[in-house]
């Protein structure tokens, strides 16, 4: 049973396995030292939300990464790609090629030919929002064991059974408490959180007790500590906007961090060297910035999970920069990669519509393109049920 799983894990110091050394010639030879980074579907923090509208919007957040070294012949060739499927302007947007999935089919072989790894983060923006629920209030981190497998396969199905049978009040709830940070209102949401899992039956023998059995001992932390530290560790770690507002659930965060995580993976920790080229981000530049520099800094190796697809553990920096889309043909290609998972996805989920085979095979192709040791592919961070609807089995990411 899961609560019976619960109680040893919160006191279990398992050891790490040690990283295994990797043949590094590719990255010399072969890996490109430009990585072109551009999303699709950000609404921005989601606690800024409007709780009414909450779930109605766009579900899904990309963020697509193409490793190219873009010499002229590469060049050329998307600029023949673009006149054979009449593309009129400069700057080839997602929503146009979403449109015309035989130029998106052409393009996977072009990046293909030029040997251009592919790096997709697609993230449910709801299941996001009770992950950061799972983490901060149900099991926040009390120490090593936090990382270990085992509790990160019970968080995740834990995560799973809120995201798929909680109902929308709870994370419009979770929502109202960042917005307000008043101590009663957190301190009532853990309450909620229990009287849900005591009220409702989940399909999992023992999740629901787990729920109870968790979020009543983080309760009892929540109580001894001052208020305002309380609110403070109850609630997702802030990040300061240019214009000093404090923000607290923000998928493009967490998917760059993770992105570049898995191109540090794709190329033996060797990163420097390695310019990540961004779409301009006005509002959100100096946050990306920061944690990748906090990331690359990071030294306390029990809070670093093992990530089959990631590696956290940085001994070199890369660089990140800012590009504007229409000077850029690599920015144009990961919009169209992003903007074309995001959309799939809404379409194939929660649309009214039978996918056409063609989209069908682009998307399916995207899938098998990516190799998981390497970090390569497309990683779908949302509950089993609807990755599984998508026609792909769920794998376990942690060593």
């Amino acid at each position: 049973m899961l609560n019976a799983r619960a109680h040893a894990i919160r006191q279990k110091e398992g050891h790490r396995d040690v990283e295994k050394t990797e043949d590094t010639s590719y990255r010399a030879c072969s890996a490109p030292m430009a990585y072109y980074i551009d999303e699709s579907g950000n609404t921005g923090d989601l606690t800024r939300a409007k709780t009414e509208s909450y779930g109605q919007e766009q579900r899904m957040f990309t963020l697509a990464a193409v490793g190219c070294d873009l010499e002229q012949p590469f060049k050329t060739k998307f600029e023949a790609l673009k006149a054979a499927h009449r593309f009129q302007s400069v700057e080839v947007k997602s929503k146009q090629a979403y449109e015309r999935p035989q130029f998106v089919s052409d393009l996977l072989d072009l990046l293909e030919e030029a040997g251009c790894p592919i790096f997709i983060e697609a993230v449910d923006k709801h299941y996001f929002v009770v992950t950061n629920i799972i983490e901060r209030i149900v099991v926040p981190y009390v120490g090593p064991c936090d990382v270990q497998p085992d509790t990160l396969w019970m968080k995740g199905v834990m995560t799973d059974h809120m995201a798929l049978y909680g109902p929308p009040e709870i994370a419009k709830a979770f929502i109202a408490c960042c917005q307000s940070r008043d101590y009663v209102e957190v301190r009532d949401f853990y309450k909620q959180v229990i009287r849900w899992a005591q009220t409702t039956r989940l399909p999992t023998e023992g999740v629901a007790e787990a729920f109870v059995l968790f979020t009543r001992d983080s309760l009892k932390d929540f109580r001894k500590l001052p208020k305002a530290k309380a609110v403070e560790r109850a609630l997702p770690v802030p990040d300061i906007s240019p214009k000093g507002k404090t923000l607290w659930v923000l998928p493009n965060l967490s998917s760059f961090t993770h992105i570049y995580a898995r191109i540090n993976r794709f190329l033996d920790k060797q990163v420097s060297g390695v310019t990540l080229f961004h779409d301009e981000q006005l509002q959100f530049g100096d946050i990306l910035l920061q944690n990748k520099m906090v990331m690359e800094a990071f030294t306390n190796e029990d809070v670093i999970p093992s990530l089959k697809t990631a590696d956290f553990r940085f001994s070199e920096s890369a660089k990140l920069e800012f590009l504007r889309s229409h000077e850029s043909i690599g920015i144009q290609i990961a919009d169209v990669l992003a903007g074309f998972v995001a959309r799939y996805i809404q379409d194939a989920v929660w649309g009214e519509m039978t996918m056409d085979r063609e989209r069908m095979t682009i998307f399916s192709r995207l899938v098998a393109s990516g190799e998981r040791e390497r970090g390569t592919g497309l990683n779908i961070v949302a509950p089993d049920g609807l990755v599984h609807l998508l026609g792909i089995i769920p794998r376990a990411n942690y060593l």
